[in-house]
């Protein structure tokens, strides 16, 4: 190449680099605008869109007069040592767009290529902070949970009621209720935890009453939250309370003498409606509940029926025959209030105690258990039956619970020199003595 070629070649290399390098001078002074814009819109200036970054645009910013020449890291020092002065709480650093971020809790962001454009936008957000200082607001404090002694007065025993729960059911909810309040536990919804609940529980010695409390505790509370009054169960992680069912057993024919030997003494303290009461309980099997639930027009004495409110399995309401004992057991009754047995269900288990004493192993529940053992056993009645008579779910339930022969007469069960008809005969017989015994105890009082 001749050397006028060569000069050519380079003055054309050296165009190039001026080019490029103006290129890249246009990038940045285009990032250094727009980071500029930026920046202003801390003072409540909407940055424009990059689309508005004219040429003219840029040739105004870029012709802002000329900062002497200092590094970065020595105007970063510089803020750090301004804000120390203003005591003010920070940090700064080398924004991507090229100018310096100042960042404050109190005070927001501001941007600026020296110390004094951030120092003029810090000291002005200063001034219009005293002038009109940001009130300071506590949230709403929480509307406080009830009291359980409040919510239980006010919304969980009218939904109980709501729920037409039989008399029984719900004495047996309220007296629960009293034993948590006598215990000192009554305290705010939000407040019981699950280890709270559970050590209550478990600070209560019986285990069926432990189980009934849980109950009434993980009912409260579901209500309570379908209420909205608490946001979860404490109830739920804890683990179901376990008690052992202690399994009903006949009176023996011996012990049904005596019992109702004793009950038709006239020195027992003790009304003749609550006399009536067990005897009722032995002649019909009904719960201890559902006897206390009877009413005068639960009695159809034409028909001979008596309809029993089933208060435990669902569809237990019944219809049992009205017997001629029955019937005149009945009639020998003056009802109160309509109910022929008004008291309330501790009330009849403690009475019970008078006739019956607790060393000698049964319960007033006893009494339904040996009706059932009975018409089995002794009247030989179908199973389907008496069933229907007991308000079981399940006829599973009546063959697993009431056929006990050797429960009513252990010593002729156990005999093998007789035939199972001869032993019928027996318990026949020793059953018709004891009807009698009851049927004399009416007539006396009437």
């Amino acid at each position: 190449m001749n050397p006028l070629g060569q000069i050519i070649a380079q003055k054309l290399e050296s165009i190039e680099q001026g080019a490029r390098q103006a290129l890249r001078d246009v990038e940045a002074i285009r990032g250094v605008c727009i980071g500029y814009m930026a920046a202003m819109s801390d003072f409540n200036d909407q940055p424009p869109s990059p689309d508005a970054y004219t040429a003219n645009r840029v040739q105004e910013i870029v012709s802002l007069p000329a900062t002497a020449e200092k590094s970065v890291d020595e105007i970063i020092e510089e803020v750090k040592k301004m804000i120390i002065e203003l005591k003010i709480k920070g940090s700064v650093r080398e924004h991507r767009n090229g100018l310096l971020k100042f960042t404050s809790t109190s005070l927001g962001c501001v941007y600026g290529r020296t110390k004094e454009e951030i120092e003029k936008q810090l000291l002005e957000r200063i001034k219009q902070l005293k002038k009109s200082p940001k009130q300071i607001t506590t949230p709403k404090s929480k509307a406080k949970a009830p009291l359980l002694s409040e919510y239980y007065k006010t919304e969980y025993i009218p939904y109980k009621q709501r729920q037409n729960l039989a008399e029984s059911s719900l004495y047996d909810i309220d007296s629960q209720f009293r034993f948590i309040m006598s215990q000192k536990f009554d305290k705010r919804l939000n407040e019981y935890t699950p280890k709270m609940i559970e050590d209550f529980l478990y600070s209560v010695p019986q285990t069926r009453k432990r189980q009934k409390l849980q109950g009434v505790f993980n009912n409260m509370f579901t209500r309570a939250v379908a209420l909205g009054l608490v946001k979860t169960n404490p109830c739920t992680p804890i683990e179901k309370v376990q008690h052992k069912q202690e399994q009903g057993k006949a009176f023996s024919f011996e012990e049904q003498i005596d019992f109702f030997r004793i009950l038709s003494q006239q020195d027992i303290k003790m009304q003749y409606q609550m006399k009536c009461y067990y005897a009722f309980l032995y002649l019909t099997g009904a719960r201890r509940s559902e006897a206390l639930s009877v009413r005068e027009e639960d009695v159809d004495f034409k028909n001979k029926v008596l309809a029993i409110r089933g208060t435990k399995t669902e569809g237990s309401n019944r219809k049992i025959p009205l017997t001629p004992l029955v019937e005149k057991l009945l009639l020998s009754l003056t009802p109160e209030q309509g109910y022929y047995f008004n008291y309330k269900e501790a009330h009849v288990n403690h009475e019970f105690r008078k006739v019956w004493d607790k060393s000698k192993g049964h319960k007033p529940h006893d009494l339904r258990h040996t009706f059932g053992t009975i018409q089995i056993c002794v009247e030989k009645e179908d199973v389907k039956t008496v069933s229907l008579w007991m308000g079981h779910s399940t006829i599973s339930t009546t063959v697993n619970t009431y056929t006990h022969p050797e429960q009513l007469d252990n010593g002729t069960f156990l005999r093998g020199d007789i035939s199972s008809d001869d032993k019928t005969a027996i318990y026949c017989k020793r059953y018709g003595s004891i009807l009698r015994l009851i049927e004399l105890f009416f007539s006396d009082k009437k």
